[in-house]
């Protein structure tokens, strides 16, 4: 019996050994590498539609630009807040007096005192309308006989604008000139934004109705032929409006102040003539027929020949193949000028 025991205790012990001597294998570990690429995006650029500038308020991006009527009689000048729009337009309205239109992309960089701020006209309506803008004026001409009045326009084309007629936070009068009242009205553009928000315009750009304007993406010479000083009279009627090529930029000191433009664009066009009665006697009110013509794009001290049209009340600016015309990033000015009545340009150079 003891020999039975010994031999079941001899193999408990050995059993027990064996054991202990058997290792356990690691645990098998898959160790997974996952590789991160980052992709870095590039800040969103914003240019100017009227312009082609960067640096573009993000907040204007899409929305409506705005056009201001503003006076060029010579008791105006110098216009307050003149050179701080993207575009001037300018061309004649009657009498051989000219008017502009002051057109912003950004309807917040309006300064907050411009003017004087003039009447409605037909041909400045219109040209609003090729770039979706609200129009701001105070007052306007009225239809009479053959002759459709800027508020006859307005009126017809259903176009959003804000009459300083109607009072309202945006006008009033400068008291610091010794000139009569008409040429003293003057316009709060900080406040522009609020008044559209209350009157409930349509604030949404619609690309549709916008004249896309192509940009060069720097600067290059308009063409081969110079020309360093440039003199455009719109009509046989008015007077001449004068550029001078320095620095890089057109300078214009005829409104009483230097004025710089990256581009002078001329557009001559045919005209049409109506006089109608006006305050017991007669005036001759001049509408530009948008017909499409030749013209002049004029930088960096030289110029060329264009052509240009409106289709679907949107402006093109075309070369003289045919082919969108590019421009320089800046401001611009577009004068308008009377094909049939005696518009004439001028170029030279600094030694003509």
């Amino acid at each position: 019996m003891k020999k039975v025991l010994s031999v079941i205790l001899c193999a408990i012990i050995i059993a027990a050994l064996f054991g202990c001597a058997k290792k356990e294998e690691p645990a098998t570990t898959t160790q997974t590498t996952t590789q991160t690429t980052q992709t870095t995006t590039a800040a969103p650029v914003y240019t100017n539609p009227l312009t082609g500038k960067e640096g573009y308020n993000k907040s204007a991006v899409g929305v409506r630009p705005v056009a201001i009527v503003v006076e060029n009689l010579r008791p105006a000048r110098p216009q307050w807040g003149i050179g701080s729009s993207d575009i001037i337009v300018e061309g004649e309205v009657e009498g051989g007096i000219s008017r502009m239109l002051w057109i912003y992309a950004d309807m917040t960089s309006v300064p907050k005192k411009i003017g004087p701020i003039r009447s409605a006209r037909p041909s400045y309506v219109k040209f609003s309308e090729f770039f979706d803008s609200i129009y701001i004026h105070w007052g306007g001409s009225h239809s009479k006989g053959g002759y459709t009045g800027g508020y006859g326009v307005i009126k017809k084309d259903k176009v959003d604008h804000i009459d300083g007629m109607n009072g309202g936070k945006l006008f009033s009068r400068d008291t610091t000139r010794r000139v009569s009242s008409e040429h003293r009205g003057i316009l709060n553009g900080k406040k522009i934004p609020e008044v559209i928000k209350d009157k409930k315009f349509r604030t949404a750009l619609d690309e549709n109705k916008f004249s896309n304007l192509e940009f060069n993406e720097s600067k290059v010479a308009a063409g081969s032929e110079k020309a360093e000083k440039i003199s455009a009279r719109f009509s046989k009627r008015t007077d001449t409006r004068k550029f001078t090529y320095k620095d890089g930029k057109y300078h214009c000191s005829d409104w009483e102040t230097d004025v710089k433009f990256q581009n002078v664009i001329i557009l001559s066009d045919e005209t049409k003539y109506i006089t109608t009665p006006y305050k017991g006697s007669s005036t001759t009110y001049v509408n530009y027929l948008y017909k499409g013509h030749d013209g002049y794009y004029a930088s960096k001290g030289t110029q060329t020949k264009i052509k240009w049209e409106v289709k679907d009340n949107k402006l093109y600016l075309k070369d003289l193949n045919g082919n969108p015309l590019k421009i320089n990033q800046g401001k611009s000015y577009i004068g308008l000028a009377s094909s049939n009545n005696g518009g004439k340009i001028t170029f030279t150079n600094t030694e003509g």
